[in-house]
């Protein structure tokens, strides 16, 4: 029986639906489970992947900010002002005093005045004042310059190469005695023609017309054709009152400095202070043909030429000295006392009622 019942016809019908017996079939409970499965993983996606892109915000910020802060100029934190030197300035064997310059003026008491022990200290201080007055001297600073090599002397009064530009700075200051004193102890140094010549000059300013006539005499011996000194010889002989002397060194400078008109209308005055009506007409005369349009050269030719009695002359030189300047400056100049010789006469009166008409006109367009 049981071999037949292995042995039946698979085709005969039978009541069992056989594609439900063979299917595999998941129970409802278990679809759920895998519903709720699938919904808390995608929760936990989305959870850990905007917590991710937080991450990223706030990480890039950060960068950006950090990347600004570096760029941003930070705020200058205020320090102690202190005198600048510019370092481009200064030769690399000189850059010490950049830091030096912090405590130079500490330390309080100097001692006891006058020479100081040669120490590192001392000489340290000294190179110091040294430097930042060559350096006041670059930076067109002569009060400062003269301070700084003052205080170089006062710790080594004998301390060479310093006394030459001390004189100079004291001349300009006109200091006349305390520039002499610096240039003489300059020439001990060192005997140079601009010494001498400035030595001279000092003694000038300070009156002392021997000791300046001594050293610009010498002076002159060590360059004879110097303007310079000529000019200074002029200018002491004046104050000295030998004009014969200071007329030989202004011709002397003149011939060869001939082009400067200061000196040339300085020395035409000074002929006329002297009366050699003369020989300033002459001068003046030979002047105008080099120069053409100064007109106090020939306001001063016509004054000359009034005191010599030459009055065609006179009118000649006021006419042309009347073309290069306004009216009222011409009639300021024609009512000197030196014309009063010929302020009557017709030719003197036409040119005032021109000069009057013309600053009337000139007055009416302004």
């Amino acid at each position: 029986m049981k071999r037949k019942d292995e042995l039946r016809d698979i085709y005969q019908s039978d009541p069992h639906d056989f594609e439900k017996d063979f299917t595999p079939q998941v129970k409802q409970e278990i679809i759920e489970q895998r519903q709720r499965d699938l919904q808390r993983t995608r929760t936990a996606s989305l959870f850990f992947g905007g917590l991710a892109l937080l991450v990223s915000v706030a990480l890039t910020a950060i960068v950006i900010r950090d990347f600004l802060n570096e760029r941003t100029v930070s705020r200058k934190v205020p320090t102690r002002e202190v005198a600048f030197i510019p370092r481009h300035t200064l030769p690399s064997e000189a850059t010490w005093v950049m830091e030096y310059q912090q405590v130079a003026d500490q330390g309080g008491d100097e001692g006891v005045p006058g020479e100081k022990p040669l120490s590192s200290k001392w000489v340290k201080k000294a190179a110091y004042h040294i430097i930042m007055g060559q350096q006041a001297l670059s930076m067109n600073e002569p009060d400062t310059a003269l301070e700084n090599f003052q205080k170089v002397v006062e710790i080594y009064p004998e301390i060479e190469g310093l006394h030459r530009s001390m004189g100079m700075l004291c001349i300009q200051r006109e200091e006349y005695a305390k520039a002499a004193e610096y240039l003489e102890q300059a020439l001990k140094e060192e005997e140079s023609f601009d010494v001498v010549n400035n030595l001279g000059t000092a003694y000038i300013g300070a009156k002392e017309y021997e000791k300046a006539e001594k050293n610009l005499l010498h002076a002159l011996e060590l360059q004879p054709e110097s303007p310079i000194c000529h000019r200074n010889l002029a200018l002491l002989y004046r104050k000295m009152g030998t004009p014969d002397s200071a007329i030989f060194h202004y011709e002397k400078y003149i011939d060869l400095r001939p082009n400067d008109l200061d000196a040339l209308q300085d020395y035409a005055l000074y002929l006329t202070k002297l009366a050699r009506w003369k020989e300033a007409a002459e001068f003046l005369t030979e002047l105008t043909r080099e120069v053409t349009n100064v007109a106090p050269i020939y306001f001063l030719l016509a004054q000359v030429q009034v005191q010599n009695g030459q009055q065609a002359k006179a009118m000649a030189a006021l006419q042309r000295g009347i073309q290069l300047v306004d009216p009222d400056l011409a009639l300021a100049w024609m009512s000197r006392d030196e014309f009063n010789v010929v302020r009557d006469s017709s030719d003197f009166k036409k040119l005032v009622d021109e000069l009057e008409i013309s600053a009337v006109s000139l007055d009416g367009i302004q």
